[in-house]
């Protein structure tokens, strides 16, 4: 199955989707952007050579549509699209907040809607997507084309139910600006420490960096792996008691709670 693949919107995650695609070997003839800012459009051409639109009534013979405008613009989007879908089509959403029962009143009450949630690191080729498209609507096939598509962004993880769609924004969709808080005050502790700004964030973004490599490439567990940095007494012991006593651990359970909970808060203030 070689589907012709169009996006609804050509912003941030639609271009590194784009380039993903394009990097592991997806024929640029079949992909299209709808894209109403002209500048938006010429740098997407130049870059990709794909096919770009400023409506959707020129776009022609497609299989796959990617809904990837802002939220609060995805009900004028589907309005101008709705009248040209038809059944055998899919909507894949990257939207947050868009339950699949919104996007499909908003589209003429449209049945093969996906629902996926990528990060910020599929810029990089390094994102996770959560992907729901259950067997009850979508082949095999078309399981297969959705995961060939995200998997060029990095990681695909498939989800049993729609609600865990807000446990995995509160996850990996959330999560990479967890990482840049803890980042950003390690480096803030290092400057205390007497390093300058520039050595601070060397040292702490290899030691990300260098600590994810570890993990990717080690049969261990995380917790396994941090119990072999820690030595009973030592310098990381007593760092690590210190952020346990300061309760961080409760912390990240909590802030992921208060992020569910807001995307299912947004679930409902979307829909009205």
């Amino acid at each position: 199955m070689n589907p012709h693949i169009a996006f609804l919107g050509g912003g941030n995650m639609a271009n590194a989707i784009i380039g993903g695609m394009i990097k592991q070997g997806f024929n640029p003839s079949l992909l299209s952007v709808v894209e109403h800012n002209a500048n938006t459009r010429d740098k997407l051409t130049e870059q990709f050579h794909i096919s770009c639109h400023e409506s959707v009534s020129t776009v022609q013979n497609v299989d796959i549509w990617v809904l990837a405008v802002k939220p609060q613009n995805m009900r004028d989007a589907l309005t101008d699209l709705t009248p040209l879908l038809h059944t055998k089509q899919m909507l894949v959403s990257i939207a947050a907040g868009l339950t699949t029962a919104t996007l499909s009143s908003w589209s003429g009450n449209h049945s093969k809607i996906a629902r996926t949630m990528p990060n910020t690191p599929a810029m990089v080729s390094q994102g996770v997507t959560g992907i729901f498209a259950p067997t009850s609507v979508f082949s095999t096939d078309e399981q297969i084309a959705l995961d060939n598509i995200f998997k060029t962004i990095g990681s695909t993880v498939w989800l049993d139910t729609e609600s865990q769609i807000d446990s995995i924004t509160a996850i990996s969709g959330s999560g990479p600006a967890y990482v840049f808080y803890m980042m950003e005050h390690l480096a803030a502790a290092a400057v205390e420490l007497g390093f300058d700004s520039a050595t601070a964030d060397l040292l702490v973004k290899q030691t990300f960096a260098g600590a994810v490599a570890l993990a990717n490439t080690s049969e261990d567990s995380l917790t396994t792996l941090r119990e072999k940095v820690t030595s009973k007494g030592g310098t990381t012991a007593a760092a690590l008691n210190a952020f346990s006593s300061d309760g961080m651990d409760k912390a990240l359970h909590h802030g992921t709670q208060a992020a569910c909970e807001r995307a299912k808060e947004l679930a409902v203030e979307l829909a009205k």
